[in-house]
């Protein structure tokens, strides 16, 4: 996948606490100007992939481009 045209990638982006894996793996291209919606029961890890993309916490692997 490249950025061009992408304000946002993420590729295979995990997010452990301890031995506790809350993101496994997302994988998300959202391009310049287009809108997307991440929806999901309470505890499926949202609020952390806001926060990885943010910048707040640091993946445990994987990349988060920011174009």
């Amino acid at each position: 996948m490249s950025t061009a045209g992408h304000a946002v990638e993420l590729r295979d982006v995990r997010k452990s606490f301890g031995k506790t894996e809350i993101i496994r793996g997302a994988n998300l291209a959202v391009r310049a100007g287009e809108r997307v919606a991440v929806i999901g029961p309470n505890g499926a890890g949202k609020s952390t992939l806001f926060n990885l993309i943010s910048g707040r916490f640091g993946p445990t692997s994987g990349q988060i481009l920011l174009n």
